[in-house]
């Protein structure tokens, strides 16, 4: 079966910018948990998922696509792993997945956990101006349990979206994972 982006409905689309705003705030709020601790966190939790965009417009864009998990361990319980990550085909803009720009996605993240060999799930988040964000090294925080892939994506210090997936692909996540690491996007 060959993935398109458009299998995903403009309701489903609605739903998972919801979803993902609630992830993003979930992770603030975490982060603000956090700040106590290490003060040089409170300015960067000064944000929504898109407050502005980094050109200033405020443009709210999508990122979304098809990504895989794939790690290489022995699959004996957790210990650490390096999870690649890729996804092809991705779009990101204003009105994707119906309109966007066609990327790529590919990355790692190293953390604790149990061999994983998920492909094809589905990913949306929103954010400030996806397309400037082509060929920019991103930092990645990858949160994978039984039924659930959380996806943060940050540029420098500043958290940007967190991609999540619609509910018709958590029978096809298993394994633990959680780890951080860099990705980028390219042309496609």
């Amino acid at each position: 079966m060959t993935l398109s982006l458009q299998d995903i409905q403009p309701d489903q689309v609605d739903a998972l910018k919801n979803q993902s705003q609630a992830a993003f705030d979930a992770e603030v709020k975490r982060m603000q948990a956090l700040s106590s601790a290490r003060p040089a966190l409170q300015d960067v939790l000064h944000q929504k998922v898109h407050p502005q965009s980094l050109c200033g417009c405020g443009c709210q864009q999508n990122i979304c696509g098809y990504f895989n998990f794939e790690s290489c361990g022995c699959g004996c319980g957790p210990h650490t792993e390096v999870v690649q990550i890729s996804a092809s085909p991705a779009d990101i803009g204003p009105n994707a997945p119906q309109q966007g720009t066609p990327v790529r996605f590919v990355g790692q993240a190293t953390g604790t956990g149990t061999n994983l060999n998920i492909s094809g799930v589905y990913l949306q988040g929103t954010v400030p101006d996806a397309e400037n964000l082509i060929g920019v090294q991103l930092s990645i925080q990858l949160s994978i349990s039984a039924g659930s892939i959380t996806m943060f994506v940050s540029e420098g210090s500043r958290l940007l979206a967190a991609l999540v997936h619609p509910s018709q692909y958590s029978a096809n996540i298993n394994g633990e994972f959680f780890g951080s690491g860099f990705g980028m996007f390219t042309p496609a």
